[in-house]
């Protein structure tokens, strides 16, 4: 086989420059930590190499991580983009030697776009300000075919942002298994194919999406009969995406596709502001949001996360599952698992499986750290988020060697905690009323303006929150005179109370709070 490459460079790939003065820190980051005191802080600037534009979604996520041998915590934060600059104030860096400064972008699913990383001495002497240039991440896909003899060339056009960073030529005359590398990381990296003959007729055309990232091998197949001239094309992503339905008999309560057909099918992708996003009350007539997840139990599932020796996250490795919506035991809320890996050649996501991580044998820890991970078929959405530095794209995990997509709420670094006891989530009530006045299927009662007049007993901020919440169902007679805590607490009575037979707990993580 015969093979020619032809590459058009983008000015993505940038070398890593680290700059070091002593002129005052421009701090236009809104979320800057602790200003006023007394750490003046090291102001951090990560450049964007030329030509690539400041926004959309490669540019979703900006985070910092500085570490050192002899400091005992990371300092970890979120960096704003201000043109083609990203800026953030990393406070709480003892002065030392060997401070390894790394900045990561992700794009609006959590696959890593660019990076920058250096290590330098940092003095005493405040402010500083550090500055790097981020280069562009790039990985590879493994192309396999077995192409019938009318092919004798096949040509792939990587295509990113509407934009082609590299053309491929294979001659084929054989069996094609060939691995690319160099192809800029993302979602939905386009892959432009066609088959010609000897007369140079394209036979086959396609253009397919897949994502690439640095540390896994997208896998593309086009599998053909031989002597075909009628070429079926078939570009699976690198690894199986596993299909996901919340609607189903075993998975929902509420939300029963069985009862309500209008609901997305199977694996189709949910907008959760369409539908599952409710206004609602807070405790003292506060405009609340949350979104209605359907019914959990307060015991929380697990999820497994892989730390090195150092006790640090092993970068790019997925968190593991082994539950997914329908499953037995499985719960949106759970506890972290973290996974000591003793392995000193371990390779991220070698290990894509809990039954595979059970048999590696690595020590485990049960933490009180939480996650509200709600999974989701892919390309599902909610855009809404309590806390505004919490990413609101998919997020990835691997569930029985296959990739699983979730959305994350609250968790250990959001501003949203979840109250716990022992080994339950606390459930504080929400007072709710019904649209039918006496069973679910209907859902919540609404008024005019589309708002349920549920009242919400904690918020996000207060000791005892949690987004689990068991619903105290009113009759619709006080349904405009129930608008706080107070109020409901004023017609809780068993005659204004509807009696469902068991008390139902929901994930309705709230969202916002006017």
């Amino acid at each position: 086989m015969k093979i020619s490459l032809t590459y058009r460079v983008l000015p993505w790939w940038g070398a890593l420059v680290l700059l070091m003065g002593c002129s005052s820190p421009t701090r236009d980051n809104p979320d800057d930590p602790g200003l006023g005191d007394g750490d003046e802080g090291i102001e951090l600037i990560a450049d964007l190499p030329a030509g690539v534009r400041a926004s959309g979604d490669l540019l979703a996520e900006i985070r910092f991580k500085v570490t050192a041998d002899d400091m005992a915590d990371s300092v970890v934060g979120t960096m704003n983009l201000v043109g083609t600059q990203a800026r953030g104030l990393v406070k709480g860096v003892l002065a030392g030697e060997a401070r390894r400064f790394e900045v990561e972008v992700f794009d609006a699913n959590r696959i890593r776009t660019f990076s920058a990383i250096d290590t330098l001495d940092v003095s005493s002497s405040s402010p500083l300000t550090v500055r790097v240039s981020l280069i562009r991440l790039t990985g590879g896909l493994e192309l396999t075919s077995q192409l019938p003899p009318e092919i004798v060339n096949l040509r792939v056009d990587v295509v990113i942002a509407g934009d082609t960073t590299a053309t491929l030529s294979f001659e084929v005359d054989e069996n094609l298994l060939e691995q690319i590398q160099g192809i800029p990381t993302g979602t939905g990296v386009e892959l432009a194919m066609s088959g010609v003959d000897h007369e140079d007729q394209v036979l086959v055309s396609e253009t397919v999406r897949t994502d690439i990232r640095v540390d896994l091998l997208a896998r593309v197949s086009l599998p053909v009969e031989t002597g075909a001239i009628d070429v079926l094309a078939n570009f699976p992503d690198f690894v199986p995406i596993v299909a996901i339905d919340r609607f189903s008999d075993s998975a929902a309560v509420f939300f029963l596709r069985s009862l309500k057909p209008s609901l997305p099918a199977a694996d189709e992708p949910i907008d959760f502001d369409e539908d599952f996003l409710h206004r609602a009350l807070g405790p003292n007539e506060e405009v609340v949001e949350f979104y209605h997840f359907d019914v959990q139990s307060k015991t929380p599932g697990r999820v497994y996360v892989l730390f090195d020796r150092r006790g640090d996250s092993i970068p790019s490795q997925l968190p593991l599952f082994d539950e997914i919506p329908g499953d037995a035991g499985y719960n949106d809320l759970r506890f972290v698992v973290e996974v000591s890996v003793s392995d000193l050649n371990y390779r991220a996501n070698s290990i894509t499986s809990v039954a595979d991580l059970r048999q590696a044998g690595f020590d485990t820890t049960v933490t009180e750290k939480l996650w509200n991970c709600v999974m989701v078929p892919d390309g599902s959405s909610a855009t809404r988020r309590f806390d505004p530095t919490d990413a609101v794209g998919l997020m990835d995990g691997w569930y029985r060697d296959q990739v699983v997509r979730y959305l994350l709420f609250e968790n250990p670094d959001s501003q949203a905690a979840i109250e716990f006891t022992g080994t339950e989530v606390s459930a504080p009530v929400m007072y709710a009323f019904l649209e039918n006045d006496r069973d679910i299927n209907d859902g919540f009662a609404v008024d005019p303006m589309g708002a349920t007049h549920n009242v919400v007993t904690r918020l996000p901020t207060e000791e005892g929150y949690a987004p689990l919440w068991a619903l105290r169902m009113f009759e619709l007679d006080v349904f405009d005179r129930v608008t706080s805590v107070a109020s409901a607490q004023d017609y809780d009575r068993e005659d204004n109370v509807i009696d469902l037979g068991e008390v139902l707990i929901i994930n309705a993580p709230v969202v916002s709070v006017e």
